[in-house]
């Protein structure tokens, strides 16, 4: 069976080609010459060598042996024999019945090298006898050759570094990912043909040994190229064999609850069939998810496809990305980066450096724009499969194959610093992170946290803290003022705000506590706001008041104090006034939401409280306040 497509591709040729005068007179070469095609069709391939051979010892300018050796030598991946053969086939005389087609394979081999220049002259040479519903892709191989000249001649500097051998331990690692804060990275190792997921920490710059993620997880069959949320919570991988599936490799999901992983669960049949499904990527909220199939409705080999969680926390139908991104060849690898609008992915059917190459593209208003390529010498003639760019948009992370001992390829996980032309691209992100504790006991709290962009009070981010550790990580995408809701039964929920203008890029550790809801407990109301010097609610302080409303609506029998406060600056009079009008603007919007005014007291205080001495201008900011009180 081994070269039964090779066969096919003879007999098709020498049908095509029986019409033509073969360009030797000489008659034992060509009894030689039709002794090798009949015993290439008896699947007799040394036969077929030696006669060939002979044909061109009888006639040295005999361009169809020398063609039909070139494809043999290119079936055994002798590559260097085919091109040789190949060329003398073309160069053989003027115009043989094989010069176009052999100028076609040995440009394509060129390509498949990376030497550019002699592949573009002899796919141009090989044009003319391409088939029409060959041609686009042909043509496309002249622009890759095009392109590639150009753009090898500007390469970008990138200077790959090799992780430790801490980390390159295995016999092959690929496919890493890490989380927002770059301080978990998960990768696929692989030893003995056993594919499993490892994960390694980083502390002090330096990351540890890695170990399985989870005995949960990893099984004696194969698990591999996994994504990672944001905060390192939720993960999805890709399964073959080794558990019940729908096809032959299935994605999976579990979640992370303290150190431990849950059980995995099979992503199901919106996303699964029984076709191949794998190389998964996060969104960093944990809720779209972007893979790869060759299930059927994919417009080439295999697919990009994405999925959404809805409403009800269920993972929706998945649908093709559309032939933007996908091709008539093979589309793999996606990444979508942490802005949540920059996909990454490797293609080997746009033009490129030749065979897979890596491009990336922006979601505009729903819609992908045109992929662009990443460039030299990220792409090269080899295949590039995959690629990983943290938050910030200033490392990238990819595995590089490099021949080990003459026998195999090893790959290895490699760091680069992303160069500035390509992080100008795209826009970075920060992460916020923190941990939610009870503010009396410290106990480590989970709680429903909102990021909420003041702006346009647009949800931007919906998390939940872990249940042991307390902790979260949210990404911020953009730069502004954010209000930050934290919310737990039993407890009054907490704001917070800041302003992260021109600040992405930076990173922001925010630890809060939550008081218990009881007597004489109190929080201030950080996102309440007026104009110097004036009473009415801006419209940006809707979102806390009606997250207040709330909790008055679910502990209906507390009774509460709404207390202004202002700064030192000014009158004490004009300051007592201000402080007590804000409050009843606070409390009148209040009861217009239904809450009973019976158990609303109103109260200015003026600068009587300071929270801080006034003695900057940052603690005088964190003195004019808005507090609310359980009596």
């Amino acid at each position: 069976m081994k070269y039964c497509l090779l066969l096919i591709a003879y007999c098709l040729f020498s049908i095509a080609y029986s019409q033509t005068p073969l360009s030797s007179n000489n008659k034992k070469a060509v009894d030689a010459y039709e002794k090798g095609m009949k015993a290439l069709q008896e699947r007799n391939i040394d036969m077929a060598f030696s006669e060939f051979e002979e044909a061109i010892e009888r006639d040295k300018l005999f361009a169809e042996p020398y063609f039909q050796l070139g494809r043999l030598y290119e079936q055994n991946r002798q590559f260097g024999n085919a091109i040789l053969n190949y060329e003398k086939a073309v160069n053989a005389q003027a115009k043989t019945s094989v010069t176009e087609i052999a100028s076609q394979q040995v440009g394509q081999l060129y390509l498949r090298k990376g030497e550019y220049t002699k592949a573009l002259v002899f796919l141009e040479k090989g044009l003319p006898a391409v088939v029409p519903n060959k041609l686009s892709r042909y043509k496309s191989r002249i622009e890759s050759c095009k392109f590639a000249i150009e753009t090898s001649s500007k390469p970008l500097i990138i200077n790959p570094l090799e992780l430790s051998k801490t980390i390159n331990k295995f016999q092959s690692q690929y496919f890493p990912v890490l989380t927002a804060d770059r301080e978990t990275l998960i990768f696929t190792g692989n030893q003995d043909s056993e594919e499993n997921l490892y994960v390694s920490t980083k502390k002090d710059s330096v990351w540890s040994s890695p170990v399985s993620i989870s005995d949960k997880i990893n099984t004696p069959e194969n698990e591999g190229t996994a994504s990672i949320s944001a905060d390192g919570r939720t993960l999805v991988f890709t399964s073959c064999g080794g558990r019940k599936g729908f096809g032959s490799c299935d994605l999976f999901i579990a979640y992370k609850q303290g150190d431990n992983w849950t059980s995995p669960q099979n992503l199901g049949a919106n996303i699964n069939t029984n076709e191949w499904e794998s190389q998964p990527s996060l969104s960093a909220d944990g809720r779209t998810l972007y893979f790869v199939s060759d299930r059927k409705g994919s417009l080439g080999k295999r697919d990009i496809w994405v999925s959404k969680i809805d409403s009800t926390n269920t993972w929706g139908k998945a649908i093709n990305l559309g032939n933007t991104i996908n091709t008539i060849e093979d589309d793999l690898s996606p990444f979508i980066h942490a802005n949540g609008k920059t996909l990454f992915f490797s293609s080997e059917g746009l033009v490129g450096m030749g065979g897979l190459d890596l491009y990336f593209s922006e979601n505009q208003q729903g819609k992908w724009t045109k992929p662009k390529n990443l460039g030299f010498p990220l792409n090269t003639h080899e295949d590039q499969v995959a690629l990983f760019i943290t938050a910030d948009g200033k490392k990238a992370y990819y595995s590089l194959e490099r021949d080990q001992d003459d026998k195999y390829r090893r790959a290895k996980i490699v760091e680069i610093t992303l160069p500035e032309s390509l992080q100008a691209k795209f826009k970075a992100t920060s992460f916020l992170k923190g941990i939610v504790y009870d503010a009396q006991t410290k106990q480590k709290l989970q709680a429903d946290i909102e990021l909420i962009a003041l702006k346009n009070n647009e949800l931007v981010g919906k998390i939940s803290s872990d249940t042991q550790t307390g902790s979260y990580t949210s990404v911020l995408s953009s730069g502004g003022q954010y209000a930050v809701f934290v919310s737990k039964k039993g407890y009054f929920f907490k704001s917070l705000n800041f302003d992260f203008s021109d600040k992405i890029g930076a990173d922001k550790i925010l630890d809060i506590p939550l008081e218990p809801i009881k007597k004489d407990s109190k929080e201030i109301l950080n996102n309440i706001f007026f104009d110097t010097a004036k009473w009415d609610l801006k419209p940006e302080s809707t979102v806390e008041l009606d997250k207040l409303v709330a909790l008055l609506k679910n502990n209906p029998s507390l009774p509460i104090e709404i207390s202004g406060h202002t700064d030192d600056v000014g009158k004490d009079n004009d300051n007592l006034i201000l402080s007590q009008k804000r409050a009843k603007s606070v409390a009148d919007f209040l009861i217009q939401k239904g809450i009973n005014p019976t158990n609303i007291k109103a109260e200015g205080y003026g600068k009587t409280r300071p929270y801080l001495p006034n003695n900057s201008d940052e603690n005088r900011k964190l003195n004019r306040r808005i507090e609310v009180k359980f009596l």
